[in-house]
């Protein structure tokens, strides 16, 4: 499981949340532009991805991670973001994700959220 986000106080909730969840192995970044190097060495099966980062956002991540997210790859995207906005959303489906996650979610749906894009 890899966690990408800017905000470090929301990281390490997001860290402590996933650990109750029972993943053991949570890798947590703050910086987007070193998530396809993380990626590469540590291959996580998960990504929990913010979309509204400094730098490079999380669409524009999506975009460069897009042979990663094909059917046949064992890499998974969660997106957390504060906009629902339908073109948002579609925009990040339309990508490879299979979750959105609000930053207002709770521990439960986060966890639902989770187990949904694992059982995809």
């Amino acid at each position: 499981m890899l966690a990408v986000d800017d905000d470090p106080v929301s990281l390490r909730i997001i860290r402590s949340w996933l650990r109750k969840a029972g993943f053991a192995r949570v890798l947590t970044c703050d910086d987007p532009r070193a998530v396809e190097g993380l990626i590469d060495a540590e291959g996580p099966q998960l990504l929990l991805l913010d979309l509204a980062m400094p730098g490079l956002d999380g669409f524009s991540l999506l975009e460069a991670l897009a042979p990663r997210l094909a059917a046949d790859r064992p890499l998974r995207v969660v997106v957390v973001t504060g906009h629902d906005h339908p073109a948002i959303i579609a925009r990040a489906f339309d990508l490879g994700v299979r979750g959105i996650l609000s930053k207002a979610a709770t521990y439960d749906e986060l966890v639902a959220v989770l187990d949904a894009a694992l059982g995809s």
